[in-house]
């Protein structure tokens, strides 16, 4: 078994940050005011009002991603190639977020653009689960005080943003089987965003560990 790789870490990091930060700031493309008369600027300013809403949320959800990776990063003695690609793999999905996010300003009324960005949204969240798998089993630094117990803290974590998701996607369905004219189902990814930010510590770094399950 190959010993984990401080370097590799050092350069999925700066890659990672690379990538988050040119992803992150696409999202502002989306927000361009039309071209029109000067007469027309309060309806323009309300054009792009509407879309203000979609970018706030990926933006935040980005952030939410990016802080657990850094987090992530914190508890590894280093990286070795099965979690290199599965960190590239993660990063593939992020760089998917601003298209899919435009298509939910182009088309609000519509539910398929909430189920295609409920679905990368639930592949970010398994590949980053897989990583903190190989994390807590394999790559683990003295941070983690207790690598089975932080596993199963992890597991349930995300098995509770994993079912947000997955009821934002069943939303979408049911509202295209219904036809209907106005999608909810991106809303209901606003509570991934309440999960990330009241999201339980992690057993490491000086905090006592939960009691391993019996």
């Amino acid at each position: 078994m190959t010993e984990p790789d401080s370097a590799l870490k050092a350069r999925l990091a700066a890659l990672t940050d690379g990538i988050f930060a040119v992803t992150m700031t696409l999202l502002v493309l989306d927000l361009r005011v039309p071209d029109g008369d000067a007469g027309s600027w309060v309806a323009d300013l309300l054009q792009v009002a509407d879309r203000v809403d979609n970018y706030a949320i990926s933006f935040v959800v980005l952030s939410l991603f990016w802080l657990g990776h850094v987090r992530m990063l914190g508890r590894m003695r280093g990286a070795d190639g099965a979690f290199a690609f599965g960190n590239l793999a993660f990063l593939l999905l992020t760089t998917l977020v601003p298209t899919l996010t435009s298509q939910l300003g182009e088309h609000p009324a519509l539910p398929r653009p909430a189920v295609l960005y409920g679905a990368n949204l639930l592949s970010i969240l398994v590949c980053e689960l897989a990583l903190w798998h190989r994390v807590c089993h394999r790559l683990g630094n003295d941070a983690l005080a207790d690598a089975q117990a932080a596993w199963h803290v992890v597991r349930r974590r995300y098995a509770l943003s994993i079912a947000v998701v997955v009821a934002g996607i069943a939303t979408a369905l049911v509202e295209i089987a219904l036809a209907a004219s106005q999608g909810l189902a991106p809303w209901l990814y606003l509570l991934l965003i309440g999960m990330g930010l009241v999201r339980p510590p992690l057993p490491g770094g000086g905090e006592k560990p939960p009691a391993a399950p019996r």
